[in-house]
């Protein structure tokens, strides 16, 4: 699952309608919101993971998918003037839109939508077939209905392809949307076809005799770090927000015979990469991460207990900067895969959220002309981990 990022639907209509009922069957938190106010939202036929909110509380998420009407696409856009850090997913059409030609001036809906959210990373995806279509549930043996993912920006679409997974579908990305996408705009190529992907020989056999187990043997774990990952998020200018991640980190679980298992892991912070080495350094400085002087941050576990047979929260103790603080750590527990001939692969997916302010980091964040400080004190960090199971020391 895409963990650690907020959704919101905006648009209550049917193809919102189908989309919140798909991210409650799978159990996928997101926001739900229209014009009209929260209290017009019926949710009785929803799970818990939907949430009725005010417009305003659903653009602050980090994906907004559009399911509004497209002649009010613009009008949505202007409620901000900068939707930098934003993924705006285009499930709109402009088919049957009166004048769309000469509203569209020769270019491709989603490229006209975009420019109603400047910043934003605009993906195509959706809403190249019915809503009926969209909303049919069909068994697993009888495949996955095909979505198609376009946009200018890889991560995003990469993201959204991520988010279609996890809602059920099969996505194929399309590539940027004056290429592939153009394969599904009205009338063209990919429009309106039926299309599924069915479970291979491989998937069914799997399906039946999985070689996935369900629990953890005594021994020690090592984190893979080339097939795990440390990112974080913050907000930025009360709009957006700063994404990035740590290259150099290692870790390992140790798990007793009896009794409860411990995790440690330690996070070089001077491999930041936000993308842009400028920022980069500077959050090596002395006021952010003081890089040169607290080289590392580490997490070592001090208890866990269970939420049901696959979450847990672990407790732990979290220092950056030479401060040390209690925190919770909540994760699943992907299970264990006989691996690739290294050893047995456990997988997990955690999320910790911190406040920078009780580390000392940047605690004179400069205040933003309307109010409320430039940079969030709340910071996201989404870790997934596959360990590898250690060969047993010999005995004798």
């Amino acid at each position: 699952m895409t963990s650690g990022v907020q959704y919101a639907i905006v648009g209550t209509g049917t193809v919102g309608t189908v989309l919140a009922q798909r991210f409650s069957d799978h159990h996928v938190p997101a926001l739900f919101a229209n014009t009209r106010g929260p209290e017009t939202i019926d949710v009785t036929e929803l799970s818990a993971s939907i949430t009725p909110v005010t417009l305003d509380s659903a653009l602050d998420a980090d994906v907004i998918i559009l399911a509004i009407p497209f002649l009010q696409v613009r009008e949505l856009g202007r409620r901000r003037a900068d939707w930098s850090g934003k993924i705006v997913v285009d499930a709109t059409n402009a088919f049957l839109v009166p004048n769309s030609e000469q509203i569209l001036g020769g270019r491709l809906s989603t490229e006209y939508n975009a420019e109603a959210f400047p910043g934003a990373a605009v993906v195509k995806s959706f809403n190249q077939t019915a809503a009926k279509q969209l909303a049919e549930k069909r068994p697993p043996e009888f495949g996955k209905r095909v979505v198609f993912v376009s946009s200018n920006d890889s991560a995003a679409s990469a993201l959204v392809a991520g988010l279609a997974t996890d809602l059920g579908f099969s996505p194929i990305e399309l590539g940027r949307i004056d290429q592939g996408g153009v394969l599904i705009q009205a009338r063209n190529a990919l429009v309106l076809r039926n299309l599924y992907e069915l479970p291979s020989e491989l998937d069914r056999s799997t399906e039946v005799t999985s070689t996935v187990e369900r629990k953890l043997t005594p021994g020690t774990w090592t984190i893979d770090p080339v097939h795990s990952s440390v990112t974080f998020s913050v907000r930025h200018l009360a709009v957006g927000r700063v994404r990035g991640r740590f290259d150099d980190f290692s870790g390992a679980i140790t798990v007793p015979e009896n009794g409860t298992p411990s995790v440690t892991v330690t996070v070089a912070v001077g491999s930041v990469n936000t993308g842009n080495p400028d920022r980069d350094q500077h959050l090596r400085a002395p006021d952010i991460f003081g890089a040169d002087e607290f080289p590392t941050a580490t997490l070592v576990s001090t208890g866990m207990h269970p939420v049901d047979k696959d979450n847990w929260v672990l407790e732990a103790d979290f220092t950056l900067r030479g401060t040390t603080k209690r925190v919770p750590v909540a994760f699943s527990f992907l299970g264990v895969s006989p691996g690739m001939g290294r050893g047995e692969v456990a997988g997990f997916e955690g999320v910790i959220k911190l406040k920078r302010s009780d580390f000392g980091v940047l605690t004179d964040t400069p205040v933003l002309a309307g109010g409320g400080p430039m940079l969030g004190d709340t910071v996201d960090i989404t870790v997934c981990v596959e360990a590898v199971k250690q060969p047993s020391a010999p005995t004798g």
